[in-house]
């Protein structure tokens, strides 16, 4: 009796395995704006804070370098042109934060130089920052502010082939950096700046005015390789620091 022939088998397509690449993140340590973010800062990126005067650009910052220091063990630094160092202790001491305490600690350092001096040692490959920076196992950074070191020069291509320089050595020093940017931004506004065509993300904070009242506002305008809210979220300012409450966004006005 013959034998039946069977039929086969398709040959089976072999199953895509899922990407295991999985983005590393930095807790931003301000209540709310991790969910804004979808779990944080992507680590290493540098993020541009851009917003008015009174818009809490520099209590942010500090608030997410301490909040590194003391709730995740990252030794932060900043980066100032104009800031006198007594005045950032000051701006602690408001929210019960020890800046003083976390530098004899090594957890926190000021870092501060003249425009033209950084020109000079990001032209020569970083110096003595990136000693500084290695030598204390800096891992969270902010820079305040990129306008005060854009007036340095004369024309805006000089400006930004310096920033463009900086950003690069920060990728290969691996740190998660925020930059502060003096300008007046409002919601449905367009950018006029420069670096933020140049970082991985960009964030507004808005000081808006009503008939009444000025309000508080933060928007998540940009974040590379990652999801992000789309909403105008208003915050707090608080006894323990910058506070995003939940809720709804706000509508953007003119």
């Amino acid at each position: 009796m013959a034998k039946r022939r069977t039929k086969a088998k398709p040959a089976t397509k072999p199953k895509a395995k899922a990407s295991s690449l999985k983005l590393e993140r930095i807790s931003t340590g301000i209540p709310g704006l991790d969910d804004m973010l979808k779990g944080g800062f992507v680590k290493n990126s540098t993020v541009v804070v851009q917003g008015g005067a009174g818009s809490a650009k520099t209590l942010m910052c500090l608030q997410y370098l301490y909040a590194g220091a003391t709730q995740y063990d990252e030794p932060g630094a900043i980066l100032t042109f104009g800031e006198d160092e007594d005045a950032i202790r000051q701006h602690g001491r408001m929210f019960n934060w020890d800046f003083s305490a976390l530098e004899k600690k090594k957890m926190f350092t000021v870092i501060r130089f003249s425009p033209s001096e950084i020109v000079k040692i990001i032209g020569e490959g970083g110096g003595i920052i990136r000693d500084t920076l290695e030598e204390l196992g800096i891992r969270r950074l902010v820079i305040d502010s990129v306008s005060i070191y854009e007036l340095f020069f004369q024309n805006k291509y000089q400006a930004t082939e310096s920033i463009l320089n900086l950003l690069d050595m920060l990728k290969k020093w691996k740190i998660t950096t925020l930059i502060t940017s003096e300008m007046q931004v409002k919601p449905n506004g367009e950018s006029k700046g420069n670096v933020e065509f140049l970082t991985d993300g960009v964030m507004h904070l808005y000081l808006l005015r009503t008939s009444a009242k000025r309000y508080r506002a933060i928007e998540v305008v940009k974040m590379r390789d990652t999801d992000h809210s789309s909403d105008i979220k208003l915050f707090e300012i608080t006894p323990r620091g910058l506070v995003i409450p939940d809720g709804a966004g706000i509508k953007a006005k003119d």
